[in-house]
């Protein structure tokens, strides 16, 4: 749940394994959700309470005292926590009483970089922050889960960005020709290539589902390009209607920028269009372009003069269902090695 204001939370009289806090994230993080419903799927109860602030300044500000408020009313077994603040501010405060998780889920320190909000004075401060924070979560918390192996150290459990299959949907059938890209709207996120390949590509549709910070420029933009028709904004969806959405797609796109957050990431976007059988397109970025080309679950865009290889693989239905089918056989290995492993470090955290 999003709590926008300081309200108390009406949970009765449930038993509350684990709870997942966030000060940083929106209640239908795809990855939130997912850690949710493995809990669900091992007979825990599971909430998920997000946070909401005025401004970043308030977050950091407030976040904390908000955050002990609200475990005081829910008083869980466990206490899950995906934002770094939380384990530096937080975690101190209620590892003696509780048991913590802490959530590694992205490499802070080349993200700090991808955000406009993070130079100068600002961003200085953060980074020293991140230095001393390994340290913080070793001290103060019973478990950690990382989403990528050098993310943490050799006592850390991974937890991939890697859906299970009882997450999402089924694919839909759809004679259209549908691109959709689910996740942030962001210029680094690729925005402006999604928008030129619909441009190039008359018969193509374009699906973006995910909140946007600059919606007026989009629809400008949108405008310009004279793709009124043919792009549609759906906004901020829960993550079971995000899906539904891109379930009824030919492709799924991945075309971030060449930045210190993103050209060593694996994106869990790639599995959950993989899950729906769904081939994608992406960006040559080193490990999502090797994931791809060694998968065989879509093709990776090299440059703007791919265009013509691109409108050729639109038009190979066979190469396409043939991708798809690949890029979920792959997903199904590996969403069944990933299935146990969150519900393990929660026993783990419980036996410490």
């Amino acid at each position: 749940m999003n709590d926008p204001e300081d309200t108390d939370f009406a949970i009765g009289n449930k038993t509350i394994d684990v709870l997942i806090l966030t000060t940083a994230h929106d209640a239908e993080d795809g990855r939130l959700v997912r850690h949710q419903n493995s809990f669900g799927r091992a007979g825990l109860s599971a909430e998920i309470v997000s946070l909401q602030f005025k401004s970043r300044f308030f977050r950091f500000v407030t976040g904390t005292t908000r955050a002990l408020r609200v475990i005081k009313q829910l008083k869980p077994r466990c206490i899950l926590l995906p934002d770094p603040e939380l384990h530096l501010f937080l975690s101190p405060l209620i590892y003696r009483k509780y048991f913590v998780i802490a959530d590694v889920h992205e490499d802070y320190s080349s993200v700090t970089f991808d955000r406009y909000w993070l130079k100068g004075v600002a961003g200085r401060f953060v980074r020293a922050g991140l230095k001393v924070l390994p340290k913080f979560r070793s001290s103060f918390s019973h478990v950690e889960i990382v989403a990528n192996p050098t993310f943490g150290s050799d006592r850390s459990i991974l937890v991939e960005n890697i859906p299970h299959r009882d997450d999402l949907p089924k694919r839909s059938e759809n004679r259209d020709l549908r691109a959709v890209y689910v996740g942030d709207i962001r210029e680094s996120r690729g925005i402006e290539r999604m928008l030129r390949l619909t441009t190039e590509i008359p018969e193509l549709q374009l699906d973006l589902v995910g909140p946007c910070s600059f919606p007026a420029k989009l629809q400008a933009r949108v405008k310009e390009l004279g793709l009124q028709e043919k792009v549609t904004w759906h906004g901020r969806k829960s993550y079971v209607d995000s899906w539904l959405i891109a379930s009824k797609s030919t492709i799924g796109l991945c075309l971030l920028d060449d930045t210190p957050a993103f050209r060593d990431a694996i994106p869990s976007k790639i599995w959950e269009y993989w899950s729906l059988g769904i081939p994608i397109l992406v960006t040559n970025l080193s490990a999502m372009a090797a994931l791809v080309n060694k998968v065989q679950g879509g093709i990776v865009l090299d440059s703007q003069e791919d265009m013509s290889k691109i409108i050729a693989w639109l038009g190979d239905k066979s190469m396409l269902d043939e991708q798809g089918k690949y890029g979920y056989l792959a997903f199904r290995q590996s969403s069944e090695e990933n299935a146990d492993r969150l519900v393990s470090a929660y026993r783990k955290a419980l036996r410490s």
